[in-house]
């Protein structure tokens, strides 16, 4: 008897773009792990933010933004400008 043939939508391991692939990497960020941070803001907050992401020219993502604000956050604790004291940040920051 003859073999039977199934249709998938499935792709074979090793068998995706490279270029795709490559361009997801470079979007997401490269080689390093990522770790979900969980945050609520109010919806005001949410609503400023929308309206950059909408505004900017290139349609920058509010996870961009957000990376930003975080990359300025650790600068300010790092010259001793924060809010909250926290013992030993040089060596909590590195670099």
């Amino acid at each position: 008897m003859a073999e039977r043939k199934t249709l998938t939508a499935r792709r074979k391991p090793g068998t995706g773009r490279k270029d795709l692939d490559k361009a997801l990497k470079e979007v997401s960020g490269g080689d390093e792990p990522k770790k979900r941070i969980p945050l609520e803001v109010p919806v005001a907050t949410h609503r400023k933010l929308s309206s950059m992401r909408a505004h900017s020219q290139d349609n920058v993502p509010v996870r961009e933004f957000l990376l930003e604000a975080i990359d300025d956050l650790f600068e300010k604790y790092r010259r001793g400008e924060g809010r909250f004291a926290v013992d030993d940040i040089e060596r909590i920051l590195g670099e």
